[in-house]
């Protein structure tokens, strides 16, 4: 495809040749003869420069350039934009592997790919165009959406309900049990968990997450949000949409997460709190109370990323200097 119409499509503007052909995408250090890149700023810009790429995606903001450039808001998701348009996936038939066992109750749509190993229970619904792949296990009243892709190996537990265009990585288990127990003197009792797992529109879960079931209300992950690799959400966790979750980090039961919050890995975050819109928590962070909307912290306990910068500081400083300060108050400390 020419440059040029290619730029039609992400509302780009042409700097250069429009005429010469792109034949592929990629990342600066690989690209070859035919590839597209991008470059978010001046200094990568120049790396581009001297790159086999035929044409540059960059702001409109960066300087001119050797290479034939298309210049667009946001060059990164321009970017992503082409290679979706590029890399648009195969229409499949509808096939079920022999290996499969699938209830006798169960409604499956159109053009749904069922894999080999796979169990799907009683009153299972699946929507049209899903691909569920080799040993994913479905328990009876689950509910599946449209357009949805199921990796290997996932587990969904009774009565989880999925939306449409869901991902749902090798070893994710929604709808497990929660962790709710009653102590009474030397006895630990299990609390009854009968709530259900919903997961809404255009979310993605990554390998080996899991989200628990909640113990009388539902656990609901809201819709756009993208969940990384091992990751715990605890019972009846309520969150909003556009959530981001990095790796390794976990959510106790009962927390409120509102709209567009991001949180960095290994993030922890107690029982009952809620975090509101907008909010920003950093990597390992330990989060002990609600956040307001639009809150940046770090840290634990999470403070604000002001005070917890000047904190850091001031140990480190006090670190260096703690021989010459012991000696100007003469011992005493």
């Amino acid at each position: 495809m020419k440059i040029k119409e290619l730029a039609m499509l992400i509302h780009g503007v042409v700097e250069g040749d429009g005429d010469a052909d792109v034949t592929g995408l990629s990342g600066i250090e690989t690209s070859n003869a035919g590839d597209l890149i991008f470059a978010t700023d001046d200094e990568k810009l120049g790396f581009a420069e001297k790159s086999g790429a035929s044409c540059v995606l960059t702001s409109k903001s960066t300087r001119a350039a050797m290479k034939p450039l298309v210049r667009v808001d946001n060059p990164k998701l321009a970017f992503l934009l082409l290679y979706n348009f590029m890399n648009k996936p195969a229409g499949r038939e509808a096939f079920t592997d022999p290996s499969a066992t699938i209830s006798v109750s169960a409604k499956v749509g159109n053009n749904v790919w069922i894999d080999a190993g796979v169990r799907i229970g009683g009153n299972v619904s699946i929507g049209d165009n899903t691909i569920i792949e080799a040993n994913a296990v479905i328990k009876k009243n689950c509910s599946i959406g449209s357009f949805c892709h199921i990796h290997p190996n996932v587990t969904l537990y009774d009565n989880v309900v999925l939306k449409d265009r869901v991902v749902l990585h090798s070893g994710v288990v929604l709808g497990a049990d929660g962790f709710g127990y009653v102590r009474e003197k030397d006895k630990i009792y299990k609390f009854p968990q009968l709530g259900r797992v919903i997961i809404e529109n255009d979310v993605e879960i990554g390998a080996n997450s899991t989200i628990d079931r909640g113990s009388l209300g539902d656990t609901v992950v809201g819709a756009g949000a993208k969940i990384d690799n091992l990751c715990q959400i605890a019972h009846n966790i309520k969150i909003g949409k556009n959530f981001i979750m990095a790796a390794q980090s976990g959510i106790s039961g009962s927390v409120t997460i509102k709209d567009n919050v991001t949180m960095g890995g290994q993030v922890g975050i107690r029982d009952n709190v809620t975090i509101g819109n907008n909010a920003m928590i950093g990597a390992q962070s330990g989060v002990l109370g609600d956040l307001a909307d639009g809150s940046v912290v770090w840290g634990t306990p999470s403070k604000s990323l002001i005070q917890t910068k000047r904190e850091v500081i001031v140990l480190g400083w006090l670190t260096d200097n703690f021989i010459r300060i012991k000696k100007l108050l003469k011992g005493k400390i």
